[in-house]
């Protein structure tokens, strides 16, 4: 329990003109419990908070409300120092900040769900346990206020392919058909009763990013894995349909730094394989080109809110302090020795020279 809360039962019992013992009396409980609690030694049963709120003549909600003010602050900053570790590439520091978080709000349906997605993220194999027993609490707990059908997907979700990914396959099936159906999902049954633009927004423009982000990580495999039963000519034809779409859900190249990164990554990939390829200079040149624009422009993304159509009202994170990340792993892969004869060409040196920022 949190200082404002405990101060809050003490405020609540003094305004009343009530003793400890006559209030904890009232609960069934020792006047030592109630000392406790207003000095935040201990936290009320979660079952006496109604008998304690019709005490007062309050609701459960307004008894807590500064509780979950606080909550909610605590939760944001979590989640502002988790993005700034993550996109300055500490993340062996993110684990245990929500593990702290969970300490502190054990039943925040918010935090659970972090702490889930970044075992997920780090290591679905060794962390399978933590994934599962997370996941099935979401899934079975009611959110304490709004919509949580958001949480319940993802646990769906992670704890699906947690199982998949650890030979459970049976588990996996399971999981998996508790998922919803995209065509009867809520978010899609809202937009055909009432057809509001505020929909439209906020679920497709979230549904379209994550997509182009998923995307991106297929066909990121794909490079990773060249799958020989396609062949080369089949990334790179993925290759080039992604960045497509890419260019064309993000008009002149407005998008966070990390879809930056993404998109810089591909035109990479596109201009690597093509040596292999036909060996076409102007492929070669073209993706390299788009490859360091991406690169350069990454480092002054400020925040702000999509208006593209596929896009509209998405947010736009600034550039992470350390901005220079997508610029100098792309100098060090102009170095490869796959682009070693085109490095005497004068578009090369030109596109060389842009990445000559400091670090």
């Amino acid at each position: 329990m949190n200082m404002n809360l405990a101060g809050k039962l003490k405020e609540l019992r003094k305004a009343k003109n009530v003793s400890q013992e006559k209030f904890a009396e009232y609960l069934g409980v020792s006047y030592q419990a109630v000392s406790k609690w207003e000095n935040n030694i201990t936290s009320p049963d979660i079952l006496l908070l109604p008998d304690i709120a019709r005490y007062f003549g309050i609701t459960v909600d307004e008894l807590l409300q500064v509780e979950r003010m606080e909550a909610d602050e605590y939760f944001e900053e979590c989640s502002q120092e988790s993005e700034k570790l993550f996109r300055n590439g500490k993340r062996a520091e993110i684990i245990p900040l929500w593990l702290e978080a969970y300490k502190k709000l054990p039943n925040d349906i918010r935090v659970k769900e972090m702490l889930m997605s970044i075992y997920f993220d780090t290591d679905k194999i060794k962390y399978q346990n933590e994934i599962i027993e997370l996941g099935t609490e979401i899934y079975n707990l009611d959110a304490a206020d709004g919509d949580n059908s958001y949480y319940k997907g993802q646990a769906i979700k992670e704890v699906a392919q947690t199982y998949y990914a650890n030979g459970n396959y049976q588990k996996a099936d399971e999981w998996a058909r508790k998922a919803y159906q995209i065509i009867h999902c809520q978010e899609m049954l809202f937009m055909q009763i009432h057809n509001e633009e505020d929909c439209l927004t906020d679920t497709f423009s979230f549904a379209n990013h994550w997509y182009l982000d998923t995307l991106f990580y297929m066909a990121a495999r794909l490079n990773m894995c060249h799958v020989k039963c396609y062949g080369d000519d089949y990334v790179q034809k993925v290759n080039k349909a992604v960045v497509s779409m890419f260019e064309a859900a993000y008009p002149n190249d407005d998008m966070g730094y990390e879809s930056l990164q993404h998109l810089c990554i591909l035109h990479r990939c596109i201009a690597e394989n093509e040596v292999s390829l036909a060996n076409d200079e102007s492929v070669v040149e073209k993706h390299l080109t788009c490859a360091v624009k991406c690169a350069v422009k990454s480092i002054d993304i400020k925040a702000h809110a999509l208006t593209h159509p596929l896009l509209c009202g998405w947010e736009i994170a600034d550039a992470p302090s350390d901005n220079k990340q997508i610029v100098r792993t792309l100098r060090e892969e102009l170095n490869w020795s796959c682009f070693d004869e085109y490095k005497q060409k004068d578009w090369f040196i030109e596109l060389t020279k842009k990445l000559e920022i400091d670090p």
